[in-house]
């Protein structure tokens, strides 16, 4: 059996040092934690490419659960608003109170008190972990389970899905592979016209030429 180190990791990370985006404002190097939390909490069911042209004006003026608090839950959701889901300015709002309040204004490093942040779901909580402080784990949302599931054909269902990520995630580059995984499934194992003739991927895949 081939090692996915050697058929899936080391590809799809040499694909996305090539072809990654990796313009995106929030994955600039030296973005704080607030700055990621911040940026996966307006992700939620948003387009990467609607929150890029929103993110840099909306971080400008909240750099700090200090400047949320500060600032009317009202006056937030007029920033968003672009993205729709207006709700998230709650979500914002109410998670930097309790950044405060529970953690001094940090972002806590633990997944169990992430998780306690309000508008804080499994995925944003290990993305957070992954790109503010290096955890070397993957966090599962729809593209990369359709990613994994084609490539090593497991159900999409499979409990053993999530587990084999995180087995797959690279010793101190779980960030890069992260983004590899999501930016990979968006440009070429898509959801419903899957690129496969460009696919970096494809002698190993088990699923070739695989359609939704």
């Amino acid at each position: 059996m081939l090692d996915p180190q050697l058929s899936f990791v080391g590809p799809l990370l040499s694909w996305h040092e090539a072809n990654g985006r990796h313009l995106l404002p929030w994955r600039e190097p030296d973005r704080s934690a607030f700055d990621i939390l911040l940026a996966e909490i307006l992700l939620q069911r948003t387009t990467a490419a609607s929150v890029a042209g929103a993110y840099l004006p909306i971080v400008a003026r909240y750099p700090s659960p200090e400047a949320v608090v500060a600032s009317r839950p009202s006056a937030i959701e007029r920033r968003i608003s672009p993205l729709g889901l207006a709700k998230r300015a709650e979500f914002i709002h109410r998670c930097s109170q309790q950044l405060l309040t529970r953690h001094s204004g940090d972002v806590p490093r633990r997944y169990a008190d992430l998780l306690k942040l309000h508008g804080v779901g499994a995925y944003t909580a290990r993305s957070v972990l992954i790109h503010a402080f290096d955890e070397d784990i993957a966090a599962v949302d729809t593209n990369v389970r359709r990613l994994i599931s084609r490539f090593f054909d497991v159900p999409p269902d499979s409990g053993a899905l999530a587990h084999l990520a995180d087995a797959l995630a690279p010793s101190r580059r779980g960030s890069d592979f992260q983004h590899a995984m999501l930016d990979f499934a968006a440009d070429v194992c898509t959801a419903r016209a899957p690129r496969c003739e460009a696919c970096r991927l494809g002698e190993r895949c088990r699923n070739p030429e695989y359609g939704d």
